[in-house]
């Protein structure tokens, strides 16, 4: 009797091309099911990035306890980021989880299912050297969208976050197997290419080769099939004249960069240990703005990090009202045990975190909404998702967002549009996420 497996993946994209090389060892032997209810053995990847992941990521392990205690459930295994920081601990924690697999140890999945299996238990934590020889994957995003991780690990050592120790050190995958993989993907019909890492920018530093950022993607922009090559998690420091000037060049290197700045005033940037500064942000998005106007820019910032001040707040509100961003996350800092800012004195309390967040999200909001109004009577090509059965609309995205973390243009039409298609739309009304346009014939 074949053995059902449900997997449940937590966290970011990085994660997820973890679950989907997880599901291609899987895939010639077991069963995958959706619901936790018909699975013989759940496989949950989770997060531990913050506290809101964690819990999240604790949640649903115990919502698995429960259906093995008392439903069909017979094994459960927990990879990924919460068992590689605080392995025996959460053992304790969660006493029916039957194995633990920690960040590396994704190619050790058909061990742990077939010892689960077995009625034994099975823990690893291998050391976090990247493996190039495991690169199938079972793809869970919709075609013709795909990431490609490029890189492993991170050295920004940053004092509010934990993925170093996660993680591990910086690793670059060889151009070669990247770009192999991203001409297999184009070849199945992955025309929306997305290049990840903790820090895109920093690609190829620690190989003994001449290649980089921007050396990577002119290469990655002529496979054939290759219609949208866009760029993730790019840090500001990486942002070079030589990688603007690649990205202009070709025209399927969709012009979007996310950067993810975190603060804008020096004080605190420097208690967060980032490298940038604030006249170094000046520069760079001047420099971007320069390149070509059609650049979109998206950033994330945090909000009530230690010692943190009002002026220090008020500083980047008018920072961010300077650069107009298009997109902005906006995060309440988060005190992680292990991190040089969870021992800072100055700690906030979380009532005076989330009025900060929403005043800055509500100084955004307004800038977002200018920054899409100013696309209205422009015509964009857009990739179609789905169609909203409420509205009666179809959406999708142009190559100014990105997927899951930008809004959506909502298509109004009386034609049958077919998902994962390109359409020319005119966008009609904005809002500060989403658009609204019609079908240009």
């Amino acid at each position: 009797m074949t053995v059902k497996i449900g997997v449940i993946s937590l966290g970011c994209v990085k994660n997820r091309i973890d679950t989907e090389e997880m599901l291609a060892q899987l895939q010639d032997e077991y069963e995958f099911v959706q619901d936790m209810q018909d699975a013989d053995i759940m496989l949950i990847n989770t997060c531990a990035f913050i506290s809101d992941a964690k819990e999240e990521s604790i949640n649903t392990i115990l919502e698995a306890e429960q259906q093995k205690k008392f439903g069909k459930l017979k094994g459960i295994i927990v990879t990924g980021c919460l068992p590689e920081r605080y392995h025996e601990r959460l053992k304790q924690m969660v006493p029916r989880v039957d194995a633990f697999l920690g960040t590396a140890a994704y190619k050790e999945i058909r061990r742990a299912i077939e010892s689960v299996v077995e009625g034994s238990r099975f823990d690893s934590y291998p050391d976090k050297a990247i493996d190039e020889s495991f690169s199938r994957r079972v793809l869970t995003t919709v075609p013709p969208t795909a990431y490609v991780k490029i890189a492993e690990g991170c050295d920004n050592c940053c004092s509010y976050c934990v993925i170093p120790s996660i993680r591990g050190k910086y690793q670059s995958r060889k151009p070669e197997y990247i770009l192999e993989e991203i001409a297999s993907l184009a070849r199945d019909g992955y025309n929306e290419i997305i290049l990840i890492a903790q820090d895109t920018t920093g690609y190829g530093k620690d190989l003994n080769e001449e290649i980089n950022l921007a050396k990577l993607m002119d290469r990655a922009a002529e496979i054939p099939g290759v219609k949208w090559l866009r760029v993730l998690y790019s840090y500001p420091n990486g942002i070079t004249d030589e990688l603007l000037e690649v990205m202009c060049r070709h025209d399927n290197i969709v012009k979007y960069l996310d950067i993810p700045i975190q603060h804008t005033d020096d004080e605190i940037l420097q208690k967060m240990h980032r490298r940038n500064t604030s006249k170094l942000l000046d520069d760079i998005v001047q420099k971007i703005r320069d390149a070509s106007e059609d650049f979109i820019i998206r950033s994330t910032v945090i909000v009530g990090f230690p010692g943190e001040k009002r002026e220090n707040v008020i500083h980047l509100y008018q920072d961010l009202k300077k650069y107009q961003f298009d997109r902005l996350g906006v995060f309440s800092y988060s005190q992680e045990e292990g991190t040089p800012a969870a021992e800072m004195e100055g700690q906030i309390d979380e009532e005076e975190k989330e009025f900060r967040r929403d005043s800055v999200l509500n100084t955004q909001s307004s800038i977002s909404l200018d920054r899409n109004q100013a696309r209205v009577d422009k015509t964009y090509e857009v990739l179609v998702e789905g169609y909203d059965e409420h509205s009666g609309l179809y959406y999708g995205r142009s190559y100014a967002e990105a997927p899951d973390v930008d809004g959506k243009i909502f298509v109004k039409t009386k034609e049958a549009l077919e998902e994962g298609k390109y359409y020319p739309v005119k966008i009609t009304m904005a809002y500060s996420y989403d658009c609204m346009g019609e079908l240009i014939k």
